[in-house]
């Protein structure tokens, strides 16, 4: 009986965040929760990706145009508010968190 929450079937994955639109920051969100989840990456020695770069879009015009349009800067805070969301949904699990890679120091 899958209606006990003790059995609760869940998404392998969360889903993207809706609240995320036009350009920016919905990648980012989804690896943040992955993360916050404890999710367990895995690397895989044979595989790759390819990025296949398309022309600039209209909306991500917008997003580098701070001076008017206000799209960069709502998604920054809102995405502020998703990681403290996410904090205290994933609080039970917070010591299983995949840290954050160390960025290398620049040579002077």
């Amino acid at each position: 009986n899958n209606n006990n929450n003790n059995n609760k079937i869940l998404p392998v994955a969360p889903y993207y965040d809706e609240r995320f639109y036009g350009y920016g920051k919905n990648k980012i969100s989804l690896i943040s929760h992955l993360r916050k989840s404890a999710y367990k990456f895995r690397i895989l020695p044979e595989g790759f990706i390819v990025h296949n770069p398309h022309p600039e879009s209209l909306t991500k015009q917008t997003w580098n145009d701070r001076e008017h349009h206000s799209l960069h800067g709502e998604m920054d805070a809102l995405y502020q508010m998703f990681v403290k969301e996410l904090d205290v949904m994933y609080d039970s699990v917070r010591d299983k968190i995949v840290p954050l890679c160390k960025r290398p120091q620049r040579q002077l």
